[in-house]
C-alpha cells in the first residue's frame, strides 16, 4: 500500500471514529428532545397528567357537547368507572311505573376487559373511554328503546344513541356501535357493541379445523372480530373496580380473538416508559465502564474520553426507566466501534469491552418484558396466528391473497 493510500486509510478511520462520537451525542440529544414533553415515567405521573397528553388516545372518545378538557387522568378513570356501572345498570334496570326491567346484561369488553384482565380488576390507567358489549337476542326480546333507556340512566346521563342495532350516526366505524352514553359532567363516552351468531361463516370457519365451533361476532365491526361462542357465555359476574359487573365466559380467550394472544402493555409506549426499569448494577457497570475510558487515556486523547463518557453521563441525567436502557446500550456500542477503530484513544479497551458485554447482558435482562412481548407479538401474527391470516400482493394492477 502507498503512503498515499495508507494516509487515506488512515483520514477514513480518523473520520469513521468521529462520526461515531457524533453519533453518540446525536441519540442521547434527540431521545431526549423526542420525548422530554411527552413522556411519563410512572402510573402515579400518568394518573395527574391532562387529559390532553399526547400520549393518550383521546381523539374522538368523547361528546364535544359536554367535554371537560381541564380533566386529569385520574379524574377521567373515575367518570368512566362511574359510567360503566351505571350504564350496565341502567340496561338492567326496571323501567318506572310500566312493571318490567329491561333485563339486558351488559358486560366488559375490549380495554375495560383488559384493564380488569391485567390491572387487578381495574382500568386501563391510560384508557380513554369505556367499552360495554351486550347480547343482540336479550335486547331484542326486552323491546328496550333509546327513551326507555335514557330514563333508566336519569339525567347524570345523555344517551347519544342506542338502539339493538345501529339506526343513527351509523357512518364508517361508528357503524359498529349500536349505542353511546356520556357522563354529563365531563364528557366521557361508554360505547356499546352488539354480540350474535355470525350471520355469515367466514371461509376458515368451514374448514375441518374448526367446523365444530359454534361461531359468535360483534356485528358490523370493521375489524371481524368472531370467535367461539363459549368463550362469551355463559356470562360470569366479577369484581370491577371493586362493584360487581359480567364479563365473558372465559376472559382471555375471548380477547385473544380480537387482540391475539399478546395482552401484555405494548412495548411503546407503556412497556417501556411504565413499566422497564434498570437495574443498579446497570449503574454500577457504567461507572466502572467510564472509569476505565479515564484511566485508559491520556494526552490529547482523553478529549475523546471525555465526550463518550459526557453522552453516558447526560443520558442517566436526562432519560430514565426503558429510555435510558435503550440509549447506553446504544452508546455503549458506538463507544466499541468508536475503540476498535482507534484503539489509541484507550489502553484499558480490552477491560472496556468487557464491561460492554456484561452491561448488554444486564440490559437486556432489564429488557426482557419487551423482548418477549414483541417475540410474541412476531409468533402471534405469523407463526402461530389464532384465525388464519392472508397477505395481499399486489402488482400492476393484480392482487393475490396468500
Amino acid at each position: 500500500m502507498s503512503s498515499k493510500d495508507r494516509a487515506m486509510s488512515s483520514f477514513r478511520t480518523r473520520l469513521c471514529s468521529y462520526v461515531l462520537l457524533l453519533l453518540s451525542c446525536a441519540l442521547v440529544c434527540a431521545l431526549y428532545l423526542g420525548t422530554k414533553e411527552m413522556a411519563l415515567y410512572s402510573e402515579e405521573e400518568l394518573l395527574n397528567a391532562s387529559v390532553l397528553h399526547p400520549l393518550f388516545n383521546t381523539e374522538e372518545h368523547f361528546a364535544a357537547q359536554y367535554w371537560n378538557a381541564s380533566l386529569r387522568q385520574r379524574e377521567r378513570l373515575d367518570a368512566l368507572t362511574e359510567a360503566v356501572h351505571r350504564t350496565a345498570a341502567g340496561l338492567r334496570a326496571q323501567l318506572g311505573g310500566r312493571g318490567r326491567r329491561l333485563g339486558i346484561n351488559a358486560f366488559l369488553e375490549s380495554a375495560g376487559l383488559i384493564g380488569w384482565l391485567r390491572h387487578h380488576r381495574s382500568q386501563l390507567p391510560w384508557d380513554s373511554d369505556g367499552d360495554l358489549g351486550i347480547l343482540a337476542e336479550e335486547c331484542r326480546s326486552s323491546g328496550a328503546t333509546k327513551q326507555d333507556f335514557a330514563r333508566s340512566l336519569g339525567d347524570d346521563f345523555s344517551v347519544l344513541k342506542f338502539a339493538c342495532a345501529c339506526e343513527e350516526d351509523c357512518e364508517g366505524d361508528n357503524r359498529r356501535m349500536a349505542g353511546r352514553v356520556a357522563h354529563k359532567k365531563t364528557g366521557v363516552c361508554i360505547d356499546i357493541f352488539v354480540y350474535a351468531p355470525v350471520a355469515k361463516q367466514r371461509h376458515w370457519q368451514k374448514t375441518s379445523k374448526y367446523s365444530q365451533i359454534d361461531w359468535w361476532e360483534r356485528v358490523d365491526d370493521h375489524a371481524d372480530f368472531t370467535f367461539p361462542k363459549e368463550a362469551l357465555l355463559p356470562l360470569q359476574e366479577e369484581r370491577f373496580v371493586e362493584q360487581a359487573i359480567m364479563i365473558p365466559a372465559n376472559p382471555r380467550e375471548f380477547l385473544s380473538w380480537e387482540y391475539g394472544r399478546c395482552l401484555g402493555a405494548h412495548v411503546w409506549p407503556w412497556r417501556l416508559l411504565l413499566y422497564t426499569d434498570p437495574s443498579e448494577a446497570l449503574h454500577l457497570i457504567l461507572t466502572a465502564k467510564g472509569a476505565m475510558l479515564l484511566l485508559g487515556t491520556s494526552g490529547l486523547n482523553i478529549l475523546p474520553g471525555f465526550l463518550l463518557l459526557g453522552c453516558t453521563t447526560a443520558a442517566t441525567l436526562l432519560l430514565r426507566k426503558g429510555l435510558l436502557l435503550l440509549s447506553v446500550l446504544l452508546l455503549s456500542l458506538c463507544e466499541s466501534l468508536a475503540l476498535l477503530l482507534r484503539p489509541d484513544w484507550c489502553s484499558l479497551r480490552r477491560m472496556h469491552l468487557a464491561l460492554v458485554v456484561v452491561l448488554w447482558a444486564v440490559g437486556l435482562q432489564a429488557l426482557q418484558g419487551c423482548i418477549d412481548q414483541l417475540w410474541c407479538q412476531v409468533d402471534d401474527f405469523y407463526f402461530s396466528p389464532r384465525r388464519p391470516k392472508s397477505w395481499t400482493l399486489c402488482l400492476l394492477g393484480h392482487c393475490w391473497d396468500f
